[in-house]
């Protein structure tokens, strides 16, 4: 949001009282009647897809025509249980799923029946899997984390990921699959309705529906299954009774979502998570618009609104947002998502940033292959998501673009704020501090932190997360670097870092922003540390400074004991020392600029340690190793007030 002040917060059953019992029993479109997209026989509108890009979907069908289908082995799949890595698994799973995917936009684009053996071969294998979800995600299961026990249904992530696939493929190509064998759609019908529809309608107590006693704080999880859930019903649920109460639970467990999710309107779980947090509520949003005919629709509702807003108020340059928690600092929404939000919340300037966007690196790349290739072959593989994304393309090539490159932005209930420089432009500084608890959804510890760029490059940074495994969601979650708060822009005090958990965050926080002349944030870091930290007081102030073109760090604390404090700060550039008081970051590509930091040189030494990346995710963001620079004090303190000039 803006940097005006507060929100009224969301609004209480919006879906439940918009989507009423009444109005769906009135408007509901009866079952086998939902017509959201052309299905591949109606030719006229799939040629309406920019030719290029249908060249490309058909080139992408090509490649795997033909080829032998991926086994899912018992063994890959006990890895998770055996040694904690989901990414072997994953990989070949997603691997079936992004390949079945291909064929059918594939025969989409061509209409000549050239890869119905290839979708029937890829349908089937995908309907003999004994478990459509992740095995990380099997202790929802009485047996446990292992192999699944196909007599107990779960509904997970991947689970309703898949199912909408399926109900997708049936959709576009169940008659032209007929021809292959009239058994593959009531294949389909039966195990989306074994494995996901009857599970979802009748138990209340998977978590992330939100509707058990003992439910817990709801997070992505939420809208993006009872998006698939809605999908999956509204196209596969031949029993009208069921369907409508299907809705109506869905609408009940969105509306939980919203009366968690933060007051100002911004994602808690970062920017990674915007495309299955707003995106996929948006997804909802959708569908129940279009299921009753656009007699209700709440996209334009303010609250809804403000949560598209946060992605790009979050936006840094380029490919890069402020990656706070587990993410990559180019973890980017697809572009045609941020603009189709836009379009239905009646945004302008979100819409115009989506087709930028996606003029650069989406469907909106008219003209250029690899762009196309990337676009349709990128992140998950989501036919949900595909085919809307792929079907605005024409519009979106013609809509009106704009970057998003707003000067200050502050959401009060996540303490984050961001600032630049100047509106309109990646020049000069750019810096974003978070102040949240260290117990929100995909956290880190890092209550704080800040993140300092110049001329749209990184200087200092958050270093983003690893891969998932089992010890990524467990007890020992921090214990892995990259979680700790010795790994971010923050102090260590007497030997320990900040500590997990709601009630460890900055606290005293106050925004200064919103003038031409400077934007920061004070803080109280001491509430973020265990009593064994010894701090008394620790107050931070991180401030752009406009007229003198610099960030200006100041820390002014008090401990109840003499001990040594280091203050880490970590980057992607090479540091270097320039004499005492003064370090070097330099750019890290040709014409960049370096940047400074000037710090008490009679109190603080300067360290600096290389960080040798193995992570194929991070090292796609940051290259083979980043670094971080330690100011130590010389000698042991129980108070300081500390000065540093960050200047490019």
């Amino acid at each position: 949001m803006s940097a005006e002040g507060e929100t009224a917060g969301p609004p209480s059953d919006l879906l439940r009282t918009t989507f009423s019992s009444e109005l769906l029993r009135e408007k509901l479109v009866p079952v086998g009647q939902w017509h959201p997209y052309p299905r591949a026989t109606e030719r006229d509108a799939w040629l309406q897809v920019p030719e290029d890009i249908r060249a490309a979907m058909t080139a992408r069908a090509e490649a795997v025509k033909g080829r032998e289908w991926p086994s899912l082995l018992a063994t890959t799949a006990l890895d998770f249980k055996r040694n904690g890595n989901r990414s072997r698994y994953e990989s070949e799973q997603f691997g079936r799923r992004r390949r079945l995917i291909d064929l059918v936009l594939g025969e989409c684009a061509q209409g000549e029946s050239r890869f119905l053996d290839d979708i029937a071969n890829g349908v089937w294998l995908v309907c003999e899997e004994s478990f459509w979800g992740a095995p990380a995600h099997l202790g929802a299961q009485k047996a446990g984390v292992g192999l699944p026990d196909v007599a107990e249904p779960i509904v997970d992530l991947f689970a309703a990921e898949t199912a909408s696939t399926m109900a997708w493929i049936d959709y576009l190509l169940g008659d032209r699959l007929k021809s292959v064998s009239p058994e593959i759609g009531p294949r389909i019908q039966r195990e989306a309705k074994r494995r996901v529809l009857d599970p979802a309608l009748e138990r209340d107590d998977f978590w992330w529906m939100g509707l058990s006693a003992k439910r817990g704080h709801l997070n992505n999880w939420n809208p993006w299954i009872n998006s698939n859930w809605l999908m999956t019903n509204m196209l596969l649920e031949t029993d009208a009774e069921r369907r409508q109460r299907a809705v109506e639970k869905s609408c009940r467990s969105l509306d939980i979502f919203l009366s968690d999710y933060s007051p100002d309107g911004g994602c808690e779980e970062g920017p990674v998570y915007w495309q299955r947090s707003p995106g996929s509520y948006f997804d909802c949003c959708r569908t129940l618009a279009s299921a009753v005919n656009g007699a209700a629709n709440v996209m334009t509702h303010p609250f809804v609104q403000r949560m598209g807003q946060y992605i790009a108020d979050v936006h840094i340059a380029g490919n890069a947002y402020v990656n706070y928690g587990d993410a990559h600092m180019e973890d980017a929404p697809t572009p045609e998502l941020v603009y189709r939000y836009g379009l239905a919340a009646k945004m302008p300037s979100l819409s115009a940033f989506g087709a930028f966007h996606s003029a650069e690196q989406g469907l909106g790349a008219a003209g250029r292959p690899e762009v196309l290739e990337k676009a349709l072959g990128g992140g998950l593989p989501t036919l949900a998501r595909t085919l809307p994304d792929v079907l605005c393309a024409r519009e979106i090539r013609e809509a009106k673009k704009t970057d998003a490159l707003g000067r200050d932005a502050w959401y009060p209930s996540l303490h984050l704020m961001t600032a630049r420089a100047r509106e309109g432009t990646t020049e000069g500084f750019y810096l974003a501090v978070q102040a949240a608890s260290n117990g929100r959804s995909h956290g880190h510890n890092d209550s704080g932190s800040f993140i300092a760029f110049h001329d749209g490059e990184p200087v200092f940074i958050d270093v983003g997360v690893e891969a998932y495994t089992a010890k990524t969601f467990s007890p020992e979650r921090y214990t892995i670097w990259t979680m700790q708060s010795a790994y971010h822009n923050l102090p260590t005090i007497n030997g320990v870092m900040q500590h997990e958990g709601m009630r460890y965050g900055a606290s005293e926080v106050k925004y200064r922003g919103g003038g031409a002349a400077s934007s920061g944030m004070t803080m109280n870091l001491a509430t973020a540390y265990p009593a064994q930290a010894g701090v008394k007081r620790w107050m931070r102030e991180v401030v752009l400074d406009r007229r003198s073109n610099m960030v200006r760090l100041t820390e002014d604390f008090e401990l109840a004991k003499r001990g040594p404090v280091a203050l880490s700060l970590m980057t992607s550039r090479v540091p270097s020392e320039r004499g005492r008081g003064v370090f070097v970051l330099h750019a890290a590509k040709p014409g960049g600029k370096d940047v400074s930091l000037k710090y008490d040189g009679a109190a603080l030494g300067f360290s600096m340690e290389k960080i040798e990346l193995q992570d194929e995710g991070m090292r796609r963001s940051w290259g083979t190793a980043l670094y971080r620079v330690q100011l130590r004090t010389l000698n042991d303190v129980d108070r300081a007030r500390w000065t540093m000039e960050i200047a490019g």
